[in-house]
């Protein structure tokens, strides 16, 4: 792209970005919408023995998505391979077994000990929902469950919509990389392009909504650092664009209520602080992920594309 086109490039990416503020897409305006840095995570009760489910995507929908979850215990977080999962609608009385028991895999994380169980499942209806876990607990099986609500529609944009054109900072736009992001790891190759200018030529595009520094809750991970690996991996065959949670990652001083969140964030009704989604070349969303994602489960998705 050339140094005279841009700026008529960022106009043309502005007004498509305003026009999808103006639609469903984008929801109330942000003043009207809980901060998604301020998320309260969905966690069933304490088993007996002390086990507890902590519900990591729960921007859900009819229709298939995929389900993450963290189990604890008093020894830390589960990691057992596999935990059977079955899944019921319904309130208590009218409760009715949709779904399973089907297996929920555990994705480790790449630093640290945490990890997430996910399953695809699909939802009928919305309304109230229960999802029952037996997992292993050295002499037997620990029942837990944990109940959640599927709205009509989710709030981030969903599977087959179109991508928001989102306007976001990249490397020219900055005078330090501490503007870019609230993390340590910079990859230039990660803020080269706007959002909306990596959707522009075609190829399929990585995008990650997460602060590195900031990813506090139970159920978010080291995303950036995927997505860099990802680029590094397929970055002549697809874009890849890390968007920050923050406006201004380089003024927070660890106090996030003063901290401002970034437009592109309120421009995609995000509920929770942390978001990959892969964009097919014709700019429609062909996978959404909620919560920490891994190199393998966002691999899959993409190498779908080409």
């Amino acid at each position: 792209m050339t140094t005279s086109s841009r700026p008529a490039v960022l106009l043309s990416a502005a007004l498509l970005a305003l026009w999808a503020c103006l639609g469903p897409a984008c929801g109330a305006p942000a003043a009207d919408r809980p901060r998604p840095d301020e998320h309260e995570l969905v966690r069933g009760p304490m088993s007996a023995g002390g086990f507890q489910a902590i519900l990591g995507t729960d921007d859900l929908s009819p229709g298939r998505h995929r389900v993450g979850f963290v189990l604890t215990s008093p020894r830390g977080v589960v990691s057992e391979p596999f935990v059977r999962v079955t899944l019921h609608a319904g309130g208590p009385g009218a409760e009715r077994r949709i779904t399973g028991p089907v297996d929920a895999a555990y994705q480790p994380w790449p630093v640290g000990s945490r990890g997430l169980y996910t399953t695809s499942l699909r939802f009928h209806s919305s309304g109230p929902h229960r999802l029952s876990i037996e997992a292993p607990n050295g002499t037997g099986t620990e029942s837990v469950e944990i109940r959640f609500d599927v709205a009509e529609r989710t709030r981030a944009p969903g599977v087959g919509e179109r991508a928001i054109r989102s306007v976001t900072k990249t490397t020219s736009d900055v005078a330090d990389p501490s503007e870019l992001t609230t993390g340590s790891l910079y990859d230039q190759d990660l803020y080269r392009f706007t959002l909306a200018e990596a959707m522009e030529d075609g190829r399929p595009v990585v995008v990650v909504f997460a602060s590195p520094a900031f990813c506090i809750n139970a159920v978010c991970g080291p995303q950036v650092e995927v997505l860099s690996e990802l680029a590094k991996a397929y970055g002549a065959r697809a874009n890849f664009v890390h968007v920050d949670l923050y406006a201004d990652p380089q003024l927070i001083q660890g106090d996030l209520g003063a901290a401002e969140i970034s437009p592109a964030v309120w421009e995609w009704n995000l509920p929770s602080n942390e978001w990959t989604f892969v964009i097919d070349g014709e700019g429609r969303i062909a996978a959404r992920f909620e919560a920490f994602a891994t190199f393998a489960e966002v691999e899959r998705a993409l190498t779908r594309l080409f």
